[in-house]
C-alpha cells in the first residue's frame, strides 16, 4: 500500500465526492450535455475545458467564457456552436453547480491554514464520512509542516518585494512549469528572492493539486491501463515514463495520472508530456506518458525550511 501523502489523501476525498448524491448529480449532467449538443459543439466545449489546466471544477464555466470569447472577437463557424451552449439549460447548470463547489472547496483549503475546516452540513460537507475524508487532507497538510513555513515566512510573504510581487502576477498556475523557472531566474536577484519564489510556487503547486485532483478523480480522467514503466531519481525527484494503451492518453485525460498495481493506487504523477505515435491505430496504440511523481511519504516536507 502506498504511504499516506497529501494528494493520496485527496484522491480518496475525490472518491467520496463521487459517490455521493450532489457529486453523481454534477457528474451525470456533465455526461447528459453530450445527448443535448450536435457532437461537433459538445467536442468544442470539451477541448474548451481540456485548455483550462488546474482549474478543477471551474473549468466547466471558463470554458464557455472562452468559447464567447472568440465569437465576440470573429463571428461565423464558431457562433452557432455558442448558441447551442446558451440554449442549453444544463451547460448553465453544470456551471452553476460547478462554481458552487470550487468555492466551497476553495474556501475551505482556505481555512485550513487559520484553523481545522469547519463542517458546513448544508453545504459540500454533509456527510460524516465526506468530512472524515477532507478531515484527512487537512492533517496530511499538516503533517508536511506547510502551516509552520508559512508561520515562519508570514512576513516575507506578506511584504512581498517588487521582484516576488512581479512573479506572483505573471506565473502560470501550472506547477514548475518552464514558463515559471524562467520568470524567477530572470526576477530573482538574490538568493533569498529565489527561496522565496520558489516557496511560493510550491506552496501554490500543492494547494492547486489538491483541488485538482479532487476534480479529475471525481470526474475519472486520471486512470489509465499502463503496459510499461520505468521511474528515476534526478536531483531528488522521482521521474517516470509510462506507455498506455490506445489514444485517450493523448487527448487531454486530466493533469495528473494515477499509477495502480493489482488495482491498489501506488503513485500519483503530474503529466509533463504526452508523446503519441501510430494514432491511427486506434485501441492498439500506444502512448507515452512522462512526468513527476509526488513523493510517497510528504512527511515534513517543509521541515528542512523550519528553524532548529
Amino acid at each position: 500500500m502506498i504511504d499516506i501523502n497529501t494528494l493520496v489523501a485527496s484522491y480518496h476525498f475525490g472518491d467520496k465526492i463521487s459517490k455521493t448524491s450532489f457529486g453523481r448529480t454534477l457528474h451525470l449532467r456533465y455526461n447528459d450535455i453530450k445527448s443535448k449538443l450536435s457532437p461537433e459543439t459538445w467536442s468544442l466545449y470539451q477541448n474548451g475545458i481540456n485548455t483550462c489546466s488546474f482549474q478543477h471544477y471551474y473549468s466547466f464555466g471558463l470554458a464557455y467564457k472562452k468559447i464567447e470569447a472568440v465569437c465576440s472577437e470573429k463571428e461565423g463557424y464558431f457562433q452557432k456552436h455558442l448558441t447551442e451552449l446558451q440554449d442549453c439549460s444544463e451547460v448553465h447548470s453544470l456551471i452553476k453547480d460547478g462554481d458552487q463547489l470550487g468555492r466551497d472547496l476553495e474556501n475551505s483549503l482556505h481555512q485550513m491554514f487559520a484553523r481545522l475546516p469547519s463542517k458546513n452540513i448544508s453545504g459540500t460537507f454533509n456527510s460524516l464520512d465526506l468530512y472524515r475524508a477532507w478531515m484527512n487532507v487537512f492533517f496530511q497538510l499538516q503533517s508536511t509542516k506547510l502551516f509552520s513555513y508559512l508561520r515562519q515566512h508570514k512576513a516575507n510573504i506578506e511584504n512581498k518585494q517588487g521582484n516576488v510581487q512581479e512573479f506572483m502576477e505573471s506565473k502560470e498556475v501550472i506547477p514548475f512549469s518552464r514558463h515559471n523557472r524562467i520568470i524567477i531566474r530572470k526576477l530573482a536577484k538574490k538568493g533569498t528572492d529565489k527561496d522565496i519564489m520558489y516557496s511560493l510556487e510550491f506552496f501554490d503547486s500543492l494547494r492547486n493539486s489538491v483541488l485538482q485532483v479532487i476534480f479529475e478523480t471525481h470526474f475519472k480522467l486520471n486512470k489509465n491501463e499502463i503496459v510499461e514503466y520505468r521511474e528515476k531519481e534526478r536531483n531528488k525527484v522521482r521521474v517516470f515514463s509510462t506507455k498506455v494503451f490506445g489514444t485517450e492518453a493523448f487527448k487531454y485525460q486530466g493533469n495528473f495520472i494515477l499509477l495502480f498495481e493489482n488495482n491498489t493506487l501506488q503513485d500519483i504523477g503530474l503529466i509533463k508530456r504526452r508523446v503519441g505515435r501510430n494514432l491511427e491505430m486506434g485501441d492498439k496504440s500506444i502512448s507515452t506518458i512522462e512526468g513527476l511523481l509526488y513523493p510517497k511519504s510528504d512527511y515534513n516536507l517543509f521541515v528542512r525550511d523550519l528553524p532548529n
